[in-house]
């Protein structure tokens, strides 16, 4: 999976953003707040005023506002609360919606008919599965419950003897959102350890059998049989008892040599992983070993996903740094590389070698021979001294990560220039923990390419249940937003009307990225097909996206601005909204095999607590002006 420029930032990056605390988090939520409550009390005041006058109206408003610090909010009872939420709990039951999980557990079982059994990464086809049904299943979920409970109660009168006992506003709104938020909680346990169950049951399997097996020089060399469409081959080394087989469809397996003629093979192991990276940072070089910003492009290679969400406030720095998680491309042959300087190597962490895992692309200028593949290496440096190891030659496999284990003692050219062999704490590791690998193409004319995550080191590795489980905390995060919108669309909406807004808004939250990508090339005068209206007027006079407008004068003007307004317009509004891909995106994490990242789970968590807030105090205020009789 290709990174985002964000998601190597760390929780206290994202909220505070030093040095460039217009695009912080905390800021951005401060607005927001802010801007809302101004809106929200102007919005109260004109339906005020055109209810009961003017004056009366500015009075109304500040009563709202008195009681809400004075004896709502000091008054509020978590008795109550419980009450309420256990209330709505049963009222959500009642309606039958734990049907959902007998139709997700249909979903499963009839799964095996439509994922492709010939997968190159089966289970990252079926953790990608899970999450998205799962996802998909509960949000629909949350949004049906919270946007027709509240309308369909006061359409009812049955709120009437609740509000007429001494029940506060706050109480009925966290009442509903606490009740549907445990409604969704209780099915999404079991859904999760339904998906978990299906997951391990669907990838499991067993070679029974050793069908080729031959003796070279003391080593053995073997072939398993061919199970669910894929066979192993394996080697055992002289002296040895167990082996290894080769990587195939994600996995592989230990053999175990029993006796001259039997062997036996295990479970499949390395599919379920939550791998620990750590990132360094990069330095491309070019041809002539120059430094430079950015690898070779070689075409449309810009970031899978669009780009992250800085806010309103994004300058132009943040393409520049965007620029940096391309794919930067290496020519092979001459003195370009891509350099990764890793922090914090250290014998405690890497007691056993440097565990180095890459995901590179290859770029051929020509075919040439197209089953050898293209070769590239590996060379471990000191920063400081300059001290570097032998070249570690390999073939680019771009359709899987490729593990490999650096050596801690390697051939190579010391601090004096001398060859001998290296120790690579002693030698290549500075004292304070920095190492650098560099990457080279060793075929001429061809090219390979990184980002910033292409090549990491791997000190640990995480537990995939708890990876997993992280994954459905972020899902249900997701399902307490839109709980709190469908909720707060419900104090001043009817039902329907309440679901469509709330959906709107989750669909608005998803197309972020699109938005944001948009309004990007607006901002660097990019002809790609213009906004809306340019788009419009390109659809139907059949011109190319990448070719100037044929529309000159006043009307090229009043289109170019009119696209500007909506765009920036769509972009203020999305950044308002929560940005729903970048907490899906740890779905793409878990399928991936990456731990995901404590920080980004704790952004998630904050960004929920803030809009749940946010829909609170507006619930709150609507609530209290509706005019339900006592």
């Amino acid at each position: 999976m290709t990174l985002q420029p964000d998601d190597f930032w760390s929780f206290y990056e994202w909220l505070l953003r030093p040095g460039a605390f217009l695009e912080s988090a905390l800021l951005q939520g401060i607005v927001l707040i802010i801007l809302a409550i101004v809106l929200g009390l102007i919005v109260a005041y004109v339906i005020s005023a055109a209810r009961y006058g003017p004056g009366e109206g500015f009075y109304a408003v500040a009563r709202a506002i008195r009681d809400f610090f004075v004896s709502d909010l000091p008054g509020t009872s978590p008795g109550r609360i419980y009450a309420l939420a256990r209330l709505a709990f049963k009222e959500a039951i009642r309606r039958k919606v734990l049907f959902v999980i007998g139709l997700f557990v249909v979903i499963l079982l009839l799964a095996g008919w439509y994922l492709n059994p010939e997968s190159d990464d089966p289970a990252r086809l079926y953790i990608s599965f899970v999450l998205t049904a799962t996802n998909y299943l509960i949000l629909a979920l949350a949004l049906f419950i919270s946007a027709f409970s509240l309308p369909q109660d006061i359409e009812s009168r049955t709120i009437y003897t609740i509000v007429t006992k001494p029940v506060r506003a706050t109480e009925i709104v966290l009442g509903r959102m606490l009740g549907f938020i445990g409604v969704g909680t209780v099915m999404l346990v079991p859904m999760g350890l339904a998906s978990y169950i299906f997951v391990k049951r669907g990838l499991d399997h067993t070679h029974q059998e050793v069908v080729e097996a031959e003796e070279d020089n003391g080593r053995i060399i073997g072939e398993t049989d061919f199970v669910r469409r894929h066979s192993h081959q394996f080697t055992i080394e002289p002296g040895e008892t167990q082996g290894l087989t080769d990587f195939v469809r994600g996995h592989r397996h230990v053999v175990t040599r029993v006796d001259d003629a039997t062997f036996t093979v295990g479970p499949p192991t390395g599919h379920l992983r939550a791998r620990i990276p750590s990132y360094g940072s990069i330095q491309f070089y070019d041809r002539s070993g120059e430094k430079e910003d950015a690898g070779i492009d070689v075409g449309a290679e810009r970031l899978a996903g669009g780009y992250s969400n800085l806010g309103i406030s994004r300058l132009i720095g943040v393409a520049r740094e965007t620029r940096k998680m391309e794919h930067g491309y290496v020519e092979g042959g001459t003195l370009g590389a891509a350099e990764f300087t890793f922090d914090d190597v250290t014998e405690a962490r890497y007691p056993n070698g440097i565990p180095v895992d890459m995901s590179i692309r290859a770029y051929r200028s020509y075919k040439g021979d197209i089953e050898t593949g293209i070769r590239g290496s590996l060379t471990m440096r000191n920063p400081d001294t300059k001290a570097e190891s032998n070249p570690i030659a390999f073939i680019v496999d771009e359709y899987q990560v490729d593990e490999r284990t650096l050596p801690l003692e390697i051939g190579g050219t010391d601090a004096n220039g001398e060859t001998r062999t290296l120790q690579v704490f002693d030698d290549l590791v500075t004292e304070d923990g920095r190492l650098q690998i560099v990457l080279r193409c060793l075929d001429r004319s061809q090219y390979l390419g990184v980002t910033k995550s292409g090549i990491y080191l791997r000190p640990a590795e995480s537990s995939f249940e708890w990876n997993l489980t992280k994954a459905y905390l972020s899902i249900w995060l997701q399902m307490t937003m839109v709980i709190a919108f469908g909720v707060m669309f419900s104090t001043f909406l009817s039902g329907p009307v309440a679901m469509v807004a709330t959906a709107v808004c989750v669909l608005l939250g998803f197309s972020a990225e699109s938005i944001y990508d948009t309004r990007h090339y607006i901002d660097s005068n990019v002809s790609r097909g213009g906004g809306p209206i340019e788009s419009l007027v390109r659809l139907v006079k059949q011109d190319a996206m990448t070719t100037e407008l044929d529309v000159e004068g006043v009307a090229n003007t009043l289109i170019k601005s009119a696209d500007a307004i909506i765009v920036y317009t769509m972009d203020a509004v999305a950044t308002a909204l929560p940005n729903l891909p970048k907490m899906v995106r740890t779905a793409e994490y878990a399928a991936s095999g990456f731990d995901i990242f404590n920080a980004i789970l704790g952004r998630h968590a904050v960004a929920t607590l803030g809009y749940c807030l946010l829909a609170f105090l507006i619930s709150y205020f609507f609530l209290k002006s509706r005019e339900i009789a006592a």
